[in-house]
């Protein structure tokens, strides 16, 4: 959760210190590639809603196969000053930001209609990134290391003039060890220095209960009253009751774990029936548990 915005959010603040500058921005700084068109896709509500404050001024594209020659005047009314909607204006002004797959790159380095969008990027990208880098095995990672060599060469940049971005939230253990297998991958990947690779974990952030609720053990109210409550009430409720610590703390502790442990901690071992159990009235009980937890908060 959260990793675009790890590397959307600095490279918008470097568009946009350069935009203070240099006014509204043509050319491709930035360059996005996804494995997948639905990748590309679940981008387009993000980067409108951090682009169009800009009023123009920084601007993104999706460029897939399916992108109109040239939009029609209704597409374009609806469309977000934001966005560049067809190929026309892609050639014509290209946005800073463009987002693509390997296949569409392609294209773009040999076609000729595509050439005045490189024309108009010399020298200007100094962003790459990878997104779902853990896609990129075996000949498709060679054939990406020499695509992206193709792309410096073709945009007239160097590579230490771009920075490079590989994201993934399915790779590396924390070991040592894999932090280094990573950075030799990126390092290969992009023809850069090993020693210019950094490897960056998300780590989960978890508050902690307040002291006040470990001396406490009050009954949980009915799940009728616990739903008519207010989030905040909700959560002094809840809290309040070992059960519930005692699951919340098995979810954090395993992060998987299977129902019927949960209802365990819930209910506590000494308290589940033989007819509760055989029902499932228990592991019910601890499903409309859980989805209350999930919007009690307190602020």
């Amino acid at each position: 959760s959260g990793k675009t915005e790890c590397f959307l959010v600095p490279i918008l603040d470097d568009l946009a210190r350069e935009q203070t500058v240099r006014g509204r921005l043509s050319g491709v700084r930035a360059l996005f590639l996804y494995p997948l068109n639905a990748l590309i896709n679940s981008q387009r509500d993000r980067l409108r809603a951090w682009c169009e404050p800009f009023a123009g001024k920084i601007r993104f594209a999706l460029y897939k196969g399916d992108m109109p020659e040239k939009a029609s005047p209704a597409h374009r009314k609806e469309a977000s000053p934001a966005e560049v909607i067809d190929r026309v204006t892609l050639r014509g002004d290209p946005p800073p930001i463009l987002v693509t797959n390997a296949t569409m790159l392609e294209y773009m380095l040999v076609r000729r209609e595509d050439q005045p969008i490189i024309q108009q990027s010399q020298g200007k990208l100094r962003w790459i990134v990878l997104d779902e880098a853990h896609t990129y095995l075996g000949s498709y990672a060679a054939e990406t290391a020499l695509l992206l060599r193709r792309v410096l060469h073709t945009f007239n940049v160097a590579p230490d003039q771009v920075r490079f971005v590989a994201t993934s939230a399915t790779i590396g253990d924390g070991r040592e060890e894999s932090r280094e297998e990573l950075r030799r991958f990126l390092a290969d990947l992009a023809g850069v220095d090993p020693a210019q690779v950094r490897v960056i974990e998300g780590k989960r952030k978890v508050p902690l209960l307040p002291e006040e609720f470990a001396r406490r053990d009050y009954a949980l109210p009915e799940t009728a009253t616990l739903w008519a409550l207010k989030p905040e009430e909700r959560y002094e409720a809840l809290a309040s009751n070992a059960g519930v610590r005692r699951m919340r703390q098995l979810l954090l502790d395993k992060q998987a774990v299977r129902l019927n442990e949960l209802a365990e901690a819930l209910v506590g071992p000494n308290r589940r029936s033989a007819a509760a159990d055989s029902t499932g009235l228990d592991r019910k009980h601890t499903l409309e548990i859980l989805d209350l937890c999930t919007e009690a908060t307190r602020g």
